[in-house]
């Protein structure tokens, strides 16, 4: 694997592996060529999901200004797979 892809994927990262379709136990609800949707393994909400790039990001302090389109697709397929799922109230979404 070349150095630049490296960065892009960490092995020992529970959320790369399910970026890679190789978390046999996670079900993917909605997805494209960047995103990933899935379920929280320890919902807080009867409607608990999780979208992640498929780029690995270390953590939320590895984000910056360059980062805020993703975040925002981010949010928009969040916001997809809510409607998707009966969610129409989107002022209680947080």
């Amino acid at each position: 694997m070349a150095s630049d892809e490296s960065e892009k994927y960490d092995e020992s990262c529970i959320f790369c592996l399910i970026a890679k379709n190789q978390d046999e136990e996670t079900e993917v609800i909605k997805q494209n060529e960047e995103l990933v949707c899935f379920r929280d393994i320890c919902p807080a909400a009867p409607h608990h999901y999780l979208v992640i790039p498929r780029e690995h990001i270390h953590s939320c302090c590895s984000l910056s200004r360059e980062h805020i389109h993703l975040v925002e697709r981010m949010t928009s397929m969040g916001r997809a797979v809510l409607k998707e799922q009966g969610i129409t109230n989107m002022e209680e979404v947080s």
